[in-house]
């Protein structure tokens, strides 16, 4: 039977639920707002770019119905997995070793696991990710004997002056899509797929219309989502052409943005 009064709710973690700098700080008005918001019948999900090993307890705590990890590519309900994209070993091993060749300090990651190269640890960058995802999730070096290699997705940061970015983004268009990031940052996923392909999922798996579902985000990375749902709200600190294409803008996560943008639409 077609839910015409259930919403689905999507939040994307880093600048939108918890503050982006090192504190991840995840106001309580925030994780009253899901709960409520569940309470009512309606069901909520994360929706971001980390894979699911790097979604934290401090985040998970607030109680979800599910998960859409790594854009899209893994999609978790219920502690279930609904869906995993499989990337080819064959695949996975050519871009570890392009990486290498132009110089790219990739972080690798993996629904189970992230891994780098000692190599790439020279950027700092980098090695600050590293030294989180080695805190909070089950990371490996690309040489550890049980480490098979394989991604969902991958992260990189390059030099400013690298001269083989369009080299690699080259390589790399046949398999993947490359997103620019801020700064000298780019996030690599397989090819059909996005924050947008993972609410489809979920949307055709609970029979939902389109006009039930709520993303919240915050940059340029949630833009696939925001853009796809009529109820997009996006994060004061967002950027502004984001801020002209979304139904709402809400304050940010130390201003109780969530819970706000949640009661001004009448989810809670």
């Amino acid at each position: 039977m077609l839910e015409t009064n259930r919403k689905i709710l999507f939040f994307d973690i880093d600048g939108t639920l918890i503050t982006d700098d090192g504190e991840h700080y995840f106001p309580e008005s925030a994780k009253t707002a899901i709960r409520d918001a569940r309470k009512n019948g309606h069901l909520v999900f994360i929706n971001t770019g980390r894979v699911f090993c790097n979604v934290t307890e401090n985040i998970r705590s607030a109680g979800f119905d599910g998960y859409v990890c790594g854009c899209g590519t893994h999609i978790v309900y219920q502690d279930k997995t609904l869906f995993h994209h499989d990337v080819s070993h064959a695949v996975c091993e050519g871009v570890v070793e392009k990486c290498r060749e132009y110089k790219m300090y990739a972080v690798f990651e993996h629904a189970e696991k992230v891994f780098t190269d000692a190599m790439f640890l020279e950027n700092a960058s980098l090695r600050n990710l590293i030294g989180y995802f080695k805190e909070n999730s089950t990371y490996m070096e690309a040489s550890a004997p049980e480490n098979d290699g394989i991604f969902d997705k991958f992260c990189a940061w390059y030099d400013a002056d690298n001269p083989n970015r369009d080299a690699f983004r080259a390589y790399l268009e046949k398999e993947f899509t490359y997103i620019q990031r801020e700064g000298n940052f780019c996030e690599v996923v397989p090819k059909g797929f996005s924050k947008a392909t993972g609410i489809q999922y979920l949307l055709d798996y609970f029979d939902i219309p389109l006009s039930q579902a709520y993303a919240f985000g915050d940059g340029s990375n949630d833009e696939p989502m925001l853009a796809y749902v009529p109820n997009s709200i996006i994060m004061k600190k967002g950027p502004e052409y984001l801020k002209r294409q979304v139904r709402f803008v809400t304050d940010d996560v130390r201003d109780d943005g969530i819970y706000k943008a949640m009661k001004k639409m009448e989810i809670i």
